[in-house]
């Protein structure tokens, strides 16, 4: 039996969502968002760090290269995600010493967020939506975690196709992932998409369920 309680009486439970690169997590998250579930978006936080976090940047550029900075007039105003990708996804101890500084940012990121959308949102739950959810320990702050698997090659069809990359590269980057087997290990709920056309049907079932288990619980007052 899962515990589905939250840890903080003030705060919104949260719903951890995650799966591989071509899965279809960013579709789950949206169609969530569309009914009106705050989503924090794990990659697109990470982006926004290094758009606001010199410090950040000055890291990224001083460790992997500057072939990894975007200039203007000489000065470093962002990251070049592709080309940091292009190195990191190929030599495992580069993306875990990535990880290790950009990923406890984004937590802290999410901490504040999450504290924000708690004041602000009526929304039964939030959802934490990050590709190494379970990797980093994330997982571990949400009060359940939904898991959004297909088969590989339609995985590596989708992402070849979004990000126009070579397929052997996605493959690469698949290889640093958790196998669909390891994320079920901590999964609440799994969403199969293998076939686009039932996506839907069973997003909307998992927010049902979801309100069911998280709307009727009492917010405390100390």
């Amino acid at each position: 039996m899962h515990d589905f309680s939250t840890s903080s009486s003030h705060l919104l439970p949260v719903v951890g969502l995650t799966g591989g690169i071509g899965s279809g997590k960013t579709t789950v998250a949206g169609i969530l968002e569309s009914l009106g579930i705050p989503v924090f978006d794990a990659d697109a936080r990470a982006k926004s760090l290094y758009k606001r976090h010199a410090d950040l940047r000055a890291w990224v550029v001083d460790r992997f290269g500057e072939t990894c900075g975007c200039y203007q007039d000489g000065r470093l105003i962002d990251i070049d995600r592709k080309a940091l990708a292009d190195i990191v996804f190929s030599n495992s101890e580069a993306l875990a010493e990535l990880n290790g500084v950009v990923h406890p940012a984004v937590a802290r990121d999410f901490l504040d967020w999450h504290a924000f959308q708690s004041k602000q949102s009526n929304a039964p739950y939030v959802v934490r939506e990050a590709a190494i959810l379970i990797e980093t320990g994330g997982h571990k702050q949400c009060d359940s975690v939904a898991v959004v698997q297909a088969p590989q090659a339609v995985c590596l069809a989708r992402a070849s196709e979004r990000l126009d990359t070579d397929p052997s590269q996605i493959e690469q980057r698949m290889q640093q992932q958790l196998s669909d087997e390891a994320r079920r290990e901590h999964a609440h709920f799994v969403v199969d998409n293998a076939d686009d056309n039932h996506l839907l049907r069973q997003v909307l079932d998992l927010h049902k369920k979801l309100v069911e288990i998280h709307a009727s619980r009492d917010r405390k007052t100390p």
